[in-house]
C-alpha cells in the first residue's frame, strides 16, 4: 500500500485527518465523519516503510509524534501508537490558512493581535479549530508589529516566516523539555509576544501568567468550552490553599478568552465563537470566585466586542 497516494487522495478530497489502522482500510475524515477509502488493508510495513523516508521507526511502546512538510505549504501532524489490534497512524492535514473569518470576528482578531501585554487564552474540543484561530492571530500581529514572536509547540503545525516581526518557533522535546521550562527560557530571549501551544498543568499556567505579568503578550489555548469553565480551569490547576492568590493574578492579566466550536451544515464548516473581554466588572468576578455570573456580561457586552455562545450560534441560525 502506496501511504503517499493516500495522502495525495486525503489531500484532494480535503480531508482533514488520516487513519491508518493494522489489517483495516485507511478512514478520511470529511466534514465531522470517518469515511472508508477503498483498496487494500493497511500493514505495519507500509507504515515502517513510510516512516524510512522521515528516519523514523515504528515505536514498540509509547508513541511516536512528528510534523512534517508534505507539498504545496501542507504539512502533517503524525501520531502513530501500538494498540491491540496492531499499529495505529492518526495524521493531520495541516493546510495553508486559506481560511477567512467573519467581518466582526476579523475585527476581534486584529485587536487580540495589538494587544501589547497580558493573557489571552483561545478554547474549545478538540478539532473545534483552537490552532487555526491562533495562527491567524499571529499573522495578524507579523504582518503589522516589529516585534519578537517566540513559539513554543507541540509539535511545529504552522512554519511562519517573518514578516515585520521576528519570530522564533521551538518545538517540545526538540527545543525545551516542558512547557514551563520554555516560557522560562523565552523570558531572557527578549520576547515581546509568547506563544505556549497548550497549557497542560498548573505549572505552565503559572508560567504563563509570570510571563503576562511581567510585561508581555501571551496566548495560550485549553480544552475548554466557556469563559466561565477556561477560569475555572486556571484556578483549579492549584491547591486550594493558593486559589485565591492565583484569581488575583489572573484578574489582573487576563485580557482575553475565545470560546470556540465548530460544527457543519449544508453550507460547509463554520465556527462559533463565545468573547469576553477584559473589564473592570469581569476583574471583580474572578477576583471573588464569581464566574458563574460572566454570562450576563456576555449577554450585555456588545458594546465591549463580547458575546455568548448562544448570540453566536445564532448568528448561523443554530441553538445551544
Amino acid at each position: 500500500m502506496d501511504i503517499t497516494a493516500i495522502i495525495s487522495t486525503a489531500i484532494e478530497r480535503k480531508a482533514t485527518d488520516i487513519h491508518l489502522q493494522e489489517h483495516r482500510l485507511p478512514l478520511l475524515r470529511t466534514g465531522m465523519e470517518l469515511f472508508p477509502l477503498e483498496g487494500a488493508v493497511v500493514k505495519s510495513c507500509d507504515i515502517s516503510s513510510w516512516l524510512h523516508v522521515y528516519d523514523c521507526k515504528l515505536p514498540r511502546c509509547g508513541e511516536l509524534s512528528l510534523a512534517v512538510d508534505l507539498q504545496e505549504g501542507i504539512r502533517c501532524r503524525i501520531n502513530i501508537f501500538p494498540e491491540y489490534a496492531g499499529y495505529h497512524a492518526a495524521l493531520r492535514l495541516l493546510y495553508p490558512l486559506h481560511w477567512l473569518p467573519t467581518d466582526e470576528d476579523a475585527v476581534i482578531l486584529e485587536r487580540l493581535s495589538q494587544m501589547k501585554h497580558g493573557l489571552v487564552l483561545i478554547t474549545g474540543p478538540t478539532a473545534s479549530g483552537k490552532t487555526t484561530t491562533l495562527w491567524r492571530i499571529m499573522e495578524y500581529l507579523n504582518n503589522s508589529r516589529r516585534c519578537h514572536l517566540i513559539t513554543l509547540e507541540d509539535p511545529i503545525e504552522y512554519i511562519l516566516p517573518g514578516k515585520k516581526a521576528l519570530i522564533s518557533q521551538r518545538e517540545l522535546g526538540k527545543h525545551f523539555s516542558t512547557f514551563q521550562d520554555g516560557v522560562r527560557q523565552a523570558l531572557r530571549q527578549d520576547p515581546d509576544v509568547i506563544l505556549v501551544g497548550e497549557m497542560r498543568d498548573g505549572f505552565t499556567m503559572e508560567a504563563a501568567l509570570t510571563a503576562a505579568e511581567t510585561g508581555h503578550l501571551v496566548f495560550s489555548t485549553l480544552h475548554t468550552t466557556s469563559a466561565a469553565q477556561t477560569i475555572s480551569r486556571v484556578v483549579g490547576a492549584v491547591p486550594a490553599v493558593r486559589q485565591e492568590e492565583l484569581r488575583c493574578r489572573l484578574s489582573m492579566v487576563l485580557q482575553a478568552v475565545l470560546a470556540q466550536q465548530r460544527f457543519c451544515d449544508d453550507a460547509g464548516t463554520h465556527v462559533a465563537r463565545e468573547v469576553l473581554f477584559r473589564t473592570t466588572a469581569v476583574a471583580q468576578l474572578i477576583r471573588t470566585g464569581r464566574e458563574y455570573q460572566l454570562e450576563s456580561i456576555l449577554q450585555t457586552g456588545a458594546a465591549y466586542g463580547m458575546r455568548t455562545m448562544e448570540q453566536a450560534l445564532a448568528f448561523y441560525g443554530k441553538k445551544l
